[in-house]
């Protein structure tokens, strides 16, 4: 049967409210808040129990932000491990212009994880990953973990057998090694290869130098609205984008894409249909408030939209 683990290394307590307009200097009265657990695995936890696969989060935490955290994902009854820190989990304040309709994100730091913290995490991703057809590693590191963190975490998904996905950011990118897939912005691909990429053909060359590399089989490029680039070392596709009627924030989206794509790998799909699915869950969760999972109806919906294309470097 199928199960995902998820890990969050740095999750977030995302605080979502809107203001009538966003003024410098001045005193904005705020909405009522909203509160939603963050960070990249949980929302992917959130999202695959949504999609009717069993899921299992990791999560570090610490302080009266992650017991909030903890709280609210035991309510979704979520099947979580929990990491506990000394050091409080971080806050993300996301606030909409109710005059323009631009969404402004401010996130606050992480706590600083000392090598026991990680040793302790590696322990319960190993494991928990006994019983995983996919371990999902998406979102930030915090500060304090080591460039050797996913080269441990590729080690576990080989040695239990279970197909390891990955979603981060910023320097992490460049720890990342056997993994299948992982999703990188074109922002971040460029970044890392150091090229301006300005076409799909140069996009798709770096990407096979990721693979080359052994970092990922499969590399998934998101494209923003556009879509999402799939690329292997033996075949290209770009499936675009879904335009939606945005009813919230779209926080969380590119984790739903990462989601519903995993699900459908889980379920057997190849490759293609399966980023189809992720793209239409990324659209679906421009539909729903905060950080709430996507609904299934609007992905099935979405995902007939959607028309894939093969490419050709």
């Amino acid at each position: 049967m199928p199960h995902i683990l998820t890990v969050t290394m740095n999750p977030a307590l995302d605080i979502h409210s809107t203001v009538p307009q966003l003024i410098p200097g001045s005193k904005m009265r705020c909405s009522a808040p909203r509160y939603d657990p963050g960070g990249g695995g949980i929302n992917v936890a959130r999202t695959a129990q949504r999609l009717g696969i069993s899921s299992t989060a990791i999560i570090v935490s610490g302080g009266f932000t992650g017991h909030r955290i903890e709280s609210l994902l035991e309510a979704d009854g979520l099947d979580l491990r929990v990491i506990e820190v000394e050091q409080p989990t971080r806050e993300s304040l996301i606030v909409v212009d109710e005059t323009s309709g631009e969404c402004y994100r401010f996130v606050l730091p992480g706590p600083h994880l000392r090598a026991d913290d990680e040793f302790r995490a590696l322990r319960a991703i190993d494991a928990c990953a006994a019983d995983a057809s996919h371990l999902v590693v998406s979102g930030s590191m915090p500060p304090g973990c080591s460039p050797g963190f996913f080269g441990a975490v590729s080690r576990i998904s080989r040695d239990r057998g279970c197909l390891l996905v990955v979603d981060t950011s910023g320097a992490a990118l460049h720890w990342v090694t056997g993994a299948y897939l992982i999703k990188p912005s074109v922002r971040e691909l460029r970044d890392f290869v150091g090229e301006p990429l300005p076409d799909r053909a140069s996009q798709i060359r770096a990407a096979r130098h990721l693979i080359a590399r052994n970092i990922s089989q499969v590399v998934l490029v998101s494209l923003g609205a556009a879509g999402a680039l799939a690329v292997t070392d033996q075949e290209a596709h770009e499936i675009p984008g879904v335009p939606v009627e945005s009813a919230g924030t779209g926080v969380g989206s590119g984790d739903s894409m990462v989601a519903a794509t995993t699900v459908a790998l889980a379920r057997g799909w190849s490759i293609v249909d399966a980023v189809r699915y992720g793209n239409a869950a990324g659209a679906a969760a421009m539909l729903t408030p905060g950080t709430e999972p996507p609904r299934p109806e609007d992905i099935d919906r979405l995902y007939h939209q959607v028309v894939p294309q093969t490419l050709s470097e």
